[in-house]
Formats: C-alpha cells, sequence, structure tokens
C-alpha cells in the first residue's frame, strides 16, 4: 500500500540517505522558487521531509524567513527535532490543519504519494504553492486528476524548453506550471503562480 507507515520510513530513509545526490530536484525547485520571487513573500508553510535543517537552510537562502512546518508521522517528527537548529513551528499533524488563506506565504507540499491519493490536499490550497507528487501513474491521469480535483478547466498548454523543461497550463482559475523529473525516482511538481 502506497500510503502505509512503515513504506513512508523506507522512503524517508531512502531520501535521508541519499539527499545529497539529488541535483534534479534542485535544479527543478530553484526554478520553481524563483517564479515566486516577485510576490514579496516571506513565509513557508510545508513539508519539509527528514532533513528539516538543510531544507530551513535552502529556503532561507531563498529569502524566507518564517516556517511552519508539518508532518504526521511521529518518528521523522522527533529525527526532524533532533537536527533542527532554527526556530520554526512544527506541527505533529497532517498539512489539511494548515491555514491556507495566510497572506506572504509560499505553500510548499512535498508529497511522497501519487494525486490519486492526496485529493484533499489539492483541492486545499488555491493560491502560491508548489505542489510535489509522485509520478508513478501515468501523464494523462495525473494532469486530469490535478485539474479535475480543483474543479479547474485547461484553456491552453504551452510547452517550454527553457530554463528546464516545463509546461504551463491556463486554466479558468490561473496559471500552472507543470515539471516533470526523474531524480532517484519519477516526480512531478505543479506551482500555482497567478
Amino acid at each position: 500500500m502506497e500510503d502505509s507507515k512503515s513504506g513512508n520510513m523506507n522512503r524517508y530513509a531512502y531520501a535521508a540517505a541519499i539527499g545529497t545526490e539529488r541535483k534534479r530536484k534542485k535544479e527543478v525547485r530553484d526554478f520553481l522558487f524563483s517564479l515566486f520571487v516577485d510576490m514579496q513573500l516571506y513565509k513557508i508553510v510545508g513539508l519539509a521531509g527528514p532533513n528539516i535543517q538543510d531544507y530551513i537552510d535552502y529556503c532561507k537562502s531563498k529569502g524566507f524567513t518564517e516556517f511552519e512546518i508539518y508532518e504526521k508521522d511521529g518518528l521523522v517528527a522527533m529525527h526532524q527535532l533532533i537536527y533542527l537548529k532554527d526556530r520554526v513551528q512544527l506541527n505533529l499533524k497532517d498539512i489539511l490543519h494548515a491555514n491556507a488563506e495566510q497572506q506572504y506565504t509560499l505553500f510548499d507540499l512535498d508529497f511522497c504519494g501519487t494525486v490519486r491519493y492526496l485529493k484533499d490536499h489539492i483541492a486545499k490550497f488555491k493560491d502560491r504553492f508548489i505542489m510535489t507528487f509522485s509520478h508513478r501513474i501515468p501523464l494523462e491521469e495525473t494532469i486530469s486528476t490535478f485539474f479535475g480535483v480543483r474543479g479547474e478547466t485547461i484553456l491552453k498548454v504551452d510547452e517550454n524548453k527553457l530554463p528546464i523543461a516545463h509546461t504551463q497550463y491556463i486554466t479558468n482559475a490561473g496559471k500552472y506550471i507543470y515539471v516533470g523529473y526523474k531524480d532517484t525516482t519519477p516526480m512531478c511538481c505543479f506551482a500555482k503562480i497567478a
């Protein structure tokens, strides 16, 4: 089962072990974070994963100064507390409990599962977000599930190669950037930028 506790811990342990080898993920994150530079955001509400201090340091390098982190697995949260040096608000609960209406905030949601199992999360966050998913299902299902859950209709699609390969989706409710990539496993990101 995709969302079992032992499966999550195995993925977290694996991610922690290979964290420094994730060059492609960093390239994608740099690109996606650059899309929010002009929005004067200073707070991150997100999922930091097991390498929380690396995550906080990265976000600080991008200008963020406040952090509200969620983790629903108690063992991972204990690991985070051991290595955390900065002052952050660490919540031992699902990110569904976060206030999705906060101003000056980027919602950075790095999930372990596919869109198939995260429909409530996709529906909750409306603006200024980056959602990362495992990409173990067909692209067509990923796209149709994501926008279907949001109740949005795709009006225009533009493929772009620079600065990295990405697709821009214009819907009846805004503008999104989609990036699919393979680092340690196939992943994909949706960023709501307008």
